[in-house]
């Protein structure tokens, strides 16, 4: 058992330091992503070395702790999908995804417990190839991903003495794969607004407001009208909403575009024309069963029907395209926007989260480039000795 600290030489005089680990008749790195300037180490550099040499002493405490069996024995033969459906029920991250990732998990273990100490770097390969046989990259990627995370808290409770996917070496892990992001043109939903459909009026006004929002549907659903805000800037009536976000709790302030205050104010006269009490904007779509996600369901339905009536692919059409179509369209036709702006609309935490959008369509790219002026130039050709 070994647990050392090595340098990575990079340029400038930098290393990074990443942690070469022997234990069990098995090694692996961890890539701690830490560098300074050996060359010239400030005060700050000092401090990461002494930070990395921590980390290296704790990883090699917590396999002593392990080789030693001084980790409760017990808890280690628990049955993790047990533990991890009570564990994301108790955070209140029980949605559609963590829904996906036990149900894949109950599919390939069958009827068979799957102990804490079972998973193991040769276990979650498996489990792995199993997932790309069955679904696209990304989406196994974000199975693991919550894997991942359930067992980075049962290190934390001492459930386990160090994560199994730690151990997976970094090249030998999936990638996040480039994917087209299905968007709508303004032609499109121009195209979608003029298609009569026996769908309630409302799943429609919903999803083309989060085509000019961005909004989820969590967020759309459960939008009152306590958070629509109207104020007077330079003798102007502005809209906005606050709100906080059901994904990420983060509280936005959002000014709104032209059209989607139209659809508000068709809202509210509708609400007042039928005596609509409610506190919500579109109180046909509410969610009120956050457990099964019924009305998300008799959405997206009454989504396909629209786009099928409409001459456009049904299969794509679902309410997170409202959110792609926000994004992408406003990057092509507002000449104030940029990536950052985009971001902070959408709500991301990151800009990393909103780089799916730079890839714009083919016209805006032809258009871009058509955009240079030549110069005023005669070519001469050159002959050839």
């Amino acid at each position: 058992m070994g647990v050392y600290l090595r340098e990575k030489k990079l340029g400038g005089g930098q290393v990074s330091y990443y942690l070469d680990i022997y234990h069990n008749k098995a090694r692996w790195y961890e890539f701690l992503e830490i560098r300074i300037n050996k060359a010239h180490p400030t005060a700050q550099d000092k401090e990461k070395k002494r930070l990395v040499q921590e980390i290296r002493i704790k990883r090699e405490n917590e396999l002593i702790v392990q080789e030693n069996g001084l980790v409760d024995k017990s808890r280690r033969k628990a049955d993790f999908l047990v533990w991890f459906e009570k564990y994301v029920k108790e955070k209140n991250c029980f949605n559609t995804h963590n829904q996906a990732t036990i149900s894949n998990l109950k599919k390939y273990l069958g009827k068979k417990p799957l102990p804490f100490s079972a998973i193991t770097p040769e276990w979650i390969k498996g489990w792995t190839n199993w997932l790309l046989g069955r679904v696209q990259n990304n989406t196994a990627r974000n199975y693991l991903i919550d894997m991942f995370t359930g067992l980075e808290d049962a290190v934390r409770l001492d459930i386990i003495p160090v994560n199994p996917f730690r151990k997976i070496p970094r090249k030998d892990r999936i990638k996040q794969q480039d994917t087209f992001r299905r968007a709508y043109t303004l032609e499109e939903l121009q195209l979608l607004v003029e298609t009569t459909c026996n769908i309630h009026p409302q799943i429609k006004q919903a999803y083309l407001f989060s085509c000019f929002t961005g909004l989820r549907w969590s967020d759309v659903n459960q939008l009152r009208w306590a958070e629509v805000i109207v104020k007077q800037i330079d003798d102007n009536e502005e809209w906005f909403i606050y709100f906080e976000q059901a994904k990420t709790e983060g509280i936005e302030y959002m000014p709104l575009a032209d059209q989607a205050v139209e659809i508000l104010k068709n809202m509210k006269k509708d609400a007042q024309e039928y005596s609509d009490k409610s506190p919500f904007v579109f109180p046909c779509v509410k969610e009120f069963d956050d457990k099964n996600k019924l009305m998300n369901k008799i959405v997206n339905r009454a989504l396909k029907k629209w786009a099928k009536k409409a001459g456009l692919d049904e299969k794509l059409m679902h309410f997170h395209t409202s959110r792609h179509t926000f994004a992408t369209n406003i990057l092509e036709h507002s000449p104030d926007a940029d990536l950052w702006t985009v971001s902070k609309l959408l709500g991301h935490k990151t800009i990393n989260a909103t780089q799916i959008y730079t890839k714009v369509r083919d016209k805006k790219k032809s258009a871009a480039v058509k955009g240079l002026p030549k110069l005023k130039m005669k070519v001469i050709y050159a002959k050839v000795a």
